[in-house]
């Protein structure tokens, strides 16, 4: 068999597919949940921070945006043996990495600077968007670095067993994004609000 189409049997065939991704998307699935009791456990910070609840949805979807495309870039970078799927110093692997997390910020910033803008013009209340950015700031950083580690590590070990990390750094950062987004913020909602 020509090596081509042993690479597509092995990656890119319909059931390798549904192998690899399907129980991973069955926990996204549960993880998905808990990212809704988190939201859910964050009434009284949404009450005491007008606007924030604005930066729910667009913070989660950076999250999977961002480290989605890392993933992916990532899983390309193995393949065609660009990186090596080794924890150790390597100048694509920290260029990805520095891209990822530079993203993150920036977006994180202008998130919270177009959130406050549309908050007031709806006339609605905005905690001001020094503390919005602060929030979408905390969150950003925190979630970005977890997020990071957990999609190389995931990239590397799954290559290493043979499953296509294209197949999996996908669901697993969009998911895992919106827990650790939720949760980060959280945290960060809690720290503004300790501090205003």
């Amino acid at each position: 068999m020509p090596e081509g189409d042993q690479y597509l049997k092995k990656y890119a065939g319909v059931s390798s597919i549904v192998k690899q991704t399907l129980p991973l998307l069955v926990i996204c699935v549960i993880l998905g949940l808990f990212a809704g009791v988190v939201l859910g456990g964050m009434k009284a910070s949404l009450e005491a921070l007008p606007g924030l609840l604005v930066l729910v949805p667009a913070i989660l979807d950076t999250r999977g945006n961002i480290f989605g495309a890392f993933g992916s870039r990532l899983g390309s970078a193995l393949h065609q043996g660009l990186i090596l799927p080794e924890l150790k110093r390597d100048d694509n692997l920290m260029h990805s990495i520095a891209a990822a997390l530079g993203e993150g910020v920036i977006i994180s910033i202008v998130l919270a600077v177009i959130a406050h803008y549309v908050i007031l013009a709806l006339g609605r209340d905005s905690i001001g968007i020094i503390p919005l950015t602060a929030i979408s700031l905390i969150a950003g950083v925190v979630s970005g670095i977890v997020l990071t580690g957990l999609i190389v590590l995931l990239a590397f070990a799954g290559y290493k067993k043979g499953i296509d990390p294209d197949n999996i750094t996908g669901p697993i950062a969009t998911t895992a994004g919106d827990v650790l987004a939720m949760v980060a913020l959280f945290m960060a909602a809690e720290i503004v609000l300790g501090v205003i």
